[in-house]
Parts: structure tokens; sequence; C-alpha cells
């Protein structure tokens, strides 16, 4: 969304970073990642955290796994979740600079402070209801969409695999994918990123790129333009590069 607008302000974020609750899984390397946040911070970088489900919604998943939950109370549930998780991403025994927020005012104001923001989504997706109740939309497709309606420039996921793999081979390092268009991502469904998420991406002209949180000092090379072991998202044509073919062939 054009943030550029007389008598709109622009919210100004840096980017819009999607923290994985898997992360979560390792404390150790979710405070390190953590720490890095803050020391972009500290340089000037606005950043805004969008949480991921984590935890919450894996207890959640899997009660709608046993006992097969009502669409409409699945997503709301996982809405919290999200909020549950931002608020103990913001707990001091993790940060220092991360401060939770329902408003994206609020977010604004603290970011201008040096502060992280932790959007705690669940108030703002119940008031628009933007997107349809279904499992195949996840925390990255409501990333994506918080990007867009504050025009940050791109969506960050940070996960804990290095980044989109051909075939989702995970354990094959010559399969992963550093460079795809979002058109082109659509095509392989489901991967490190939501399917819905990327679609969303190309759409509305968003780039991005997944990170591994493991390796945080990867998400400042790629902010200062080195290329890094991840994958970057672009929303080029149809005929966009890609250093490795989803599909399975040379580039």
């Amino acid at each position: 969304m054009d943030c550029s607008i007389k008598g709109f302000p622009p919210y100004g974020f840096s980017i819009v970073l999607k923290f994985g609750g898997s992360i979560m899984r390792d404390l150790a390397v979710c405070k390190l990642a953590l720490a890095e946040l803050e020391r972009l911070a500290d340089k000037g970088h606005r950043i805004l955290l969008v949480p991921g489900g984590g935890i919450p919604d894996k207890a959640i998943e899997a009660i709608d796994a046993a006992e097969r939950l009502d669409p409409c109370t699945a997503h709301h549930a996982c809405a919290l979740a999200q909020d549950q998780t931002g608020y103990l991403l913001a707990d001091a025994a993790f940060s220092s600079k991360l401060v939770p927020s329902a408003s994206l005012g609020e977010c604004r104001t603290l970011a201008r402070l040096g502060k992280i923001p932790v959007l705690l989504p669940s108030r703002l997706l119940f008031a628009a209801d933007p997107m349809e109740w279904s499992w195949d939309v996840t925390s990255d497709a409501v990333a994506a969409w918080i990007a867009w309606l504050t025009g940050a420039p791109q969506l960050v996921i940070l996960t804990d695999v290095d980044g989109v793999y051909r075939g989702g081979a995970t354990d094959d390092p010559a399969a992963l994918i550093e460079q795809i268009a979002a058109q082109d991502l659509v095509l392989l469904g489901h991967t490190s990123i939501d399917a819905c998420a990327v679609e969303f991406m190309a759409k509305k002209s968003l780039p991005g790129v997944v990170i591994n949180a493991r390796h945080p000092a990867r998400l400042a090379d790629w902010l200062e333009g080195r290329r890094v072991r991840a994958t970057r998202i672009t929303v080029a044509s149809r005929k966009a590069h890609i250093t490795s073919d989803p599909l399975g062939g040379a580039a």
C-alpha cells in the first residue's frame, strides 16, 4: 500500500520481519536472533516484527487433527496464538528492545524511538478479516499482508532453515534455491514460506527473503546488499532469473 500520500504519514518500517514460531524450539538460537535484531535497531533499522504461532499454534493444530475444529474456531485461536508468541518474545527474558503492541500507530512510534515493535495481530485480523479461514493461510501470509498494509519495502521470513529447497530437500545443500521470482515460487506450493503469502507477494509486488535464524548475521549482510545463503524472492517478470530451477532443471 502506498504510504506516501498527503495526509497519510508513512509507517517508516525498513522491513517487516516474520519471526517463525519454530525458532522458539531452541531458546538459545531464539535469544541470539533477537539480540541481532536489537543490534540492527541500534544501527537505525526500523523493524516491525510479526510473530509466528509457535508452540500455542502447534497445540491448536494437534487438537484439530484429533477433533476437527470449525474453521472459525481454528482461525481465531491461531491468531491469538500469534499474540501469545509475541508476548513471549517481548519478555525481558528474551529481549530488552522488543515491545508488544496491537496498534500499528503505536508500532510506528515505538520504531521511531529505537524499539522493535512486536505486532500482536489478532485485533487487526479480527477487525479487517482480510483472509479466508483456512489452514493454508499461515502467519507468513499475515506478515505479507502487514508488510503491504504498512508500505514496507521488504518482507523477511526468519525461520529454522536456510531458505526454500527444491523438493523440500533441506538436507541437500545443493537443492537450495538462492533466488526465485515470487510468481515461480507459487508453483512450488507450500515450502518454508506458505504459498498464499508468496502469491500475495507476487500480486502486490512485495520482494523478500527467507533467512535462517541460526545464522542471524546473515540478515545484516543481506540488508547491506551482500550475498548470503538464503532464498531471495523477487517480484520481476515470470522470466526472472532462478539460480536453481525449482522444477529440477539447470538454470
